[in-house]
């Protein structure tokens, strides 16, 4: 794996999951860290598998469900052919994390990152994200969805997590950390 320029070996791939509240910079930094690790990673975002399905309803259980359970059979299909993976989901409650590392039949290293955030910062970038998207979120239930996802989140850390206060780190200074740990 190449990596900043320098050759990185690994003899078993690795599973990294960034979780964290609507706004947090999940994806941004998923993103990022995906492109920095070059070589043969996946990421695979559950929130756009959801949304792969006809028919997609907002915090349809069944959509939820469906993506958690494809994206592990990604997760673990990528494993086994030696590709790290890199997993994008806001586990809104501990029990789903637990059930998708148990969908997940690996033995290879997983960290877990939850990042955090104030609310009214969340908040103001789901927002503008919302304003970007044709479909998204309806506009008089932005603040109802995001209250009722860090609720859910402040309700149900996971215990082994590493956490970042994505509002005090930049997105490229969180992948740097992530990078160092996996060294």
């Amino acid at each position: 794996m190449l990596l900043n320029g320098e050759v990185w070996e690994m003899k078993k791939p690795f599973l990294i999951i960034i979780d964290g509240p609507m706004g947090s910079g999940k994806s941004t930094i998923s993103e990022l860290l995906h492109k920095k690790m070059g070589g043969k990673t996946a990421l695979i975002s559950l929130d756009k598998l959801k949304r792969i399905v006809s028919e997609y309803k907002m915090d349809s259980f069944e959509h939820i469900e469906l993506a958690a359970k494809s994206g592990a059979a990604m997760t673990d299909v990528y494993l086994k052919e030696k590709i790290n993976v890199i997993v994008e989901k806001a586990f809104t409650k501990e029990q789903h994390l637990k059930a998708f590392l148990k969908l997940v039949k690996t033995k290879n290293k997983t960290i877990i990152y939850q990042l955090e955030i104030p609310f009214e910062i969340g908040l103001s970038r789901v927002k503008e994200r919302e304003k970007l998207k044709e479909k998204g979120i309806p506009k008089n239930k932005i603040k109802e969805k995001v209250t009722r996802n860090y609720q859910h989140f402040n309700e149900s850390r996971y215990k082994e997590a590493k956490v970042f206060d994505s509002s005090k780190f930049t997105p490229r200074k969180i992948v740097n950390q992530i990078i160092k740990d996996l060294k």
